[in-house]
């Protein structure tokens, strides 16, 4: 590998879903390219996941906690940019990489001149409904549906709400969708940043906000992107590099108590106020998109969630990923069509 890569798993609560990231059965990192940053209040959980790490040699570091994700993840930024790594994945320690994920950042790592940052879009998270499980796109949305719903009503019959709050929370809801329709990347809400070089670690998380810190630092970056000062780009999650797992109670759940409070979006926009008025948002600018040069045969290791993209190229019909450049998609185009028992 021509660049020193390390996965950065943040764990503060779930120790069986810290196991996930180096286990054959899932991820399966391996060892030697693992960091485990211990960022919790819980000193219970503090000595189980230390006896894990130290059961199973995994490098771990235990770092001051004060409940926020913000605090965890500057904390793993203080790490690496103290490190001789020069680039590294940050994965909250409760959702995991796909072995796709695992090959495609590997690959970054290893280009003469990787970006500095990568950001997802069309992501992926599994939930739990009825007993069953579902996996769905949480931050793809269509805006124009999302502004004309009426939450008051819905908040108000459903949640048992008085008016006067349902219409409050209403409010929020909708200048936040309004802000994110401006601001992000398109029909995106939110496009988490997985992948950072040390220039874009330099950039850190707002320790104040315990909702959208993730959202406000993503911004940040995408100004210094388009400002020319860093090399910013997306990537389009057909197939997912990165699964979020919906089935445990995280911040924002707990924070807005299961969806039914959303004044977290009051401390979120004001901070993106703040930011308006540096001149570091952009009104519908869009960030470059990644593309990979993958071999022709490639197939995409997503646990079975067939999240690949199907391209059709003169009514060859193939499955392969929506990020793939055009040579390599050229490539599979004359692969797949040799071989349609393949496909």
């Amino acid at each position: 590998m021509k660049h020193k890569l390390k996965f950065y798993i943040l764990t503060s609560s779930n120790l069986e879903c810290l196991k996930r990231h180096n286990s054959f059965e899932w991820t399966e990192l391996p060892i030697e390219d693992t960091v485990i940053v211990i960022n919790t209040l819980n000193t219970d959980y503090i000595e189980k996941a230390v006896d894990y790490c130290r059961e199973n040699n995994i490098e771990y570091y235990v770092t001051e906690s004060n409940g926020t994700p913000a605090k965890g993840k500057n904390s793993v930024f203080n790490l690496f940019l103290n490190s001789d790594n020069d680039y590294c994945v940050l994965i909250d320690g409760d959702d995991m990489l796909t072995p796709h994920g695992v090959w495609l950042y590997k690959y970054l790592a290893n280009l003469d001149s990787p970006p500095d940052a990568v950001g997802l879009k069309k992501q992926i998270a599994l939930m739990k409904y009825n007993g069953k499980l579902f996996n769905h796109k949480p931050f793809t949305c269509d805006y124009n549906k999302l502004l004309s719903l009426n939450l008051t009503k819905e908040l108000h019959e459903n949640y048992n709400l008085s008016l006067s709050k349902s219409k409050r929370f209403d409010d929020y809801n909708k200048k936040y969708f309004r802000c994110q329709q401006l601001y992000s990347e398109k029909d995106e809400m939110h496009c988490r940043v997985v992948f950072f070089s040390k220039k874009a670690a330099k950039f850190k998380f707002n320790e104040t906000v315990k909702v959208g810190e993730d959202t406000l630092q993503m911004l940040r970056l995408k100004h210094e992107s388009l400002e020319n000062n860093l090399k910013f780009l997306i990537n389009d999650e057909r197939p997912c590099t990165y699964i979020y797992d919906e089935r445990t109670v995280g911040i924002v759940k707990k924070t807005s108590n299961l969806g039914t409070n959303y004044n977290w979006m009051n401390t979120y926009l004001k901070k993106l106020s703040e930011m308006r008025k540096k001149n570091f948002l952009h009104k519908y600018t869009y960030l470059k998109e990644l593309k990979i040069n993958y071999p022709k045969d490639y197939i995409a290791e997503d646990y079975g969630l067939k999240s690949c993209y199907t391209h059709k190229i003169n009514n060859c019909k193939f499955k392969f990923p929506k990020n793939a450049s055009k040579t390599s998609l050229n490539k599979a185009y004359k692969y797949y069509s040799l071989n349609r028992e393949n496909i």
